[in-house]
């Protein structure tokens, strides 16, 4: 169990350091706070036992990250990525768009990079917690990447409206989750305690930027474009 959020204060500073780095350019790659010493990655196999929806578990600087999150990737893949990303920052939603699917094709699918994308809150973002909300209710029906698809691709319009539910109801039917059963846990809110959680470990790991990826520990900070981003797996590889 990850410990209770920082303090109030701490908080906000956090919030207003990572709405700063997330309108920064996208190719920054700052190291993360107080990160000390090289941070490690503990990995442990999941037993024969263990279903098709079992994690790999992942281990960042004391912080359990195995049941936080969606996953992508072969349980034994050399290289381990972690995302963590508010669904309102603009570079995310560049890294989502332009970079993570070439990504996905020459790392995650050929068995190289097992992917984790962490869904936090900075905060900062119109909609963003919504937003999270939705891809969570989505992920209840086995349809977080869709929604994940869904939710960068339309980024612009969910963020400009005072009421972005009706569209991610939209986006809900078209990637064909159940209309009533998605309307009933986006109402509920039964949600929060998992963002509640991502957003704890985010704060934990000192991130202060979006996105902020962990390759193997490595903290990188900053949307790399894809020819950076294929140095840095093809150097975590070795």
């Amino acid at each position: 169990m990850i410990s209770s959020s920082p303090s109030t204060l701490l908080l906000c500073a956090v919030f207003l350091l990572a709405a700063a780095a997330c309108n920064a350019s996208a190719h920054d790659s700052e190291p993360l706070a107080n990160s000390g010493p090289e941070q490690r990655v503990e990995l442990a196999a999941a037993s024969h036992a263990a279903t098709a929806s079992a994690a790999r578990r992942v281990v960042v600087a004391g912080v359990d990250l195995t049941n936080i999150g969606y996953n992508k990737g072969s349980l034994t893949a050399p290289v381990v990525v972690v995302e963590l990303s508010d669904f309102g920052c603009p570079y995310c939603g560049q890294f989502a768009r332009e970079t993570y699917p070439e990504l996905d094709k020459e790392y995650v699918q050929t068995g190289k990079v097992f992917f984790k994308y962490v869904p936090f809150v900075i905060g900062m973002f119109p909609n963003g917690k919504e937003a999270a909300r939705a891809a969570e209710c989505a992920g209840d029906q086995d349809k977080f990447w869709p929604m994940y698809e869904r939710l960068y691709a339309a980024q612009t319009d969910w963020k400009q409206t005072t009421t972005p539910y009706p569209l991610y109801q939209q986006y809900a039917v078209a990637i064909g989750l159940d209309k009533a059963r998605f309307a009933s846990c986006y109402g509920s809110q039964d949600t929060h305690p998992r963002t509640k959680l991502a957003t704890d470990a985010a704060h934990l790991l000192g991130v202060r930027a979006t996105p902020s990826f962990l390759v193997n520990g490595r903290p990188i900070e900053g949307a790399l474009p894809l020819v950076e981003f294929r140095k840095v797996l093809n150097d975590a590889a070795k």
